[in-house]
């Protein structure tokens, strides 16, 4: 069976357009909170890392 092409109004653009602009905005927002976070842990003073097996031995 052959698709149909599907017609959106322009009512329905609007919505989508609007739609995906907020999830955009989201995924900005995501990914500047995941950055600051991974700046203020690799601040934290005192932080080590643990040592492997094989850089005890030497």
């Amino acid at each position: 069976m052959a698709r149909r092409k599907v017609q959106l109004s322009q009512d329905q653009k609007q919505k989508n357009a609007e739609i995906l602009a907020r999830l955009e905005a989201e995924r900005r927002r995501l990914i500047e909170e995941t950055r600051a976070l991974q700046q203020q842990t690799k601040r934290k003073p005192g932080r080590k890392r643990k040592r492997h097996a094989s850089d005890e031995e030497e």
